[in-house]
């Protein structure tokens, strides 16, 4: 069975309330929804991330596609439960949390771990958050979640070409704010490597 046919498997699984078909579909989908939702709403995304998957919980039996439709589908139900969390927020002022509350809270396990593990995706997602907000958004589907462009354009109520447009745009920002002088030199070994692929 290839890869779209397992898909279906665990969709189908999935709408009939099957535990192990739903984790299959947010196993594949989730690296991707949360790096979109960090670039979009920083410190908020694992809210938003959650606040997602239960809007696909409660809706997953009407849905109706394959892979690709599912994955349009979660991030336009990401989308709007980031415009609602913006306009909310444009609403109420922020209540600051009180230092001593924090200090009593546990830290990981294992910090620095943590911090390697995370460091070159941080960097990433942060570089693609200083682009301007339309830019990023479409780099962020585009890219990393590896939508299409007819999708990404209904999602966002754009024609096709604007959203080419942005995404070129937004990579060539990128590729020039990525210098020489950033990248960290490659050994011998890597040097090697990219020859021999060349």
């Amino acid at each position: 069975m290839g890869e779209s046919g397992e898909f279906e498997r665990h969709l189908r699984a999935a709408q009939k309330g099957d535990e192990d078909g739903f984790v299959h579909l947010w196993r594949l989908c989730q690296p991707s929804l949360s790096r979109y939702l960090r670039v979009m709403a920083g410190p908020a995304a694992e809210d938003l991330a959650s606040d997602t998957w239960l809007q696909v919980a409660r809706t997953l039996n009407t849905f109706e596609g394959d892979e690709a439709a599912f994955k349009g589908w979660l991030f336009t139900i990401a989308r709007h439960r980031h415009i609602d969390w913006c306009r909310r927020n444009s609403r109420r002022k922020e209540q600051l949390v009180d230092v001593d509350v924090l200090l009593g809270w546990a830290g990981t396990d294992d910090p620095v771990a943590a911090v390697e593990e995370r460091i070159s995706t941080d960097s990433a997602l942060a570089l693609i958050s200083t682009l301007p907000r339309d830019q990023a958004e479409v780099v962020t589907l585009r890219v990393i979640a590896g939508l299409d462009v007819s999708v990404v354009a209904e999602m966002m109520g754009r024609p096709p070409g604007t959203v080419r447009v942005l995404a070129h745009r937004g990579l060539r920002k990128l590729a020039g704010a990525v210098t020489p002088a950033r990248m960290p030199e490659l050994s011998d070994e890597d040097d090697l490597v990219r020859n021999k692929g060349a």
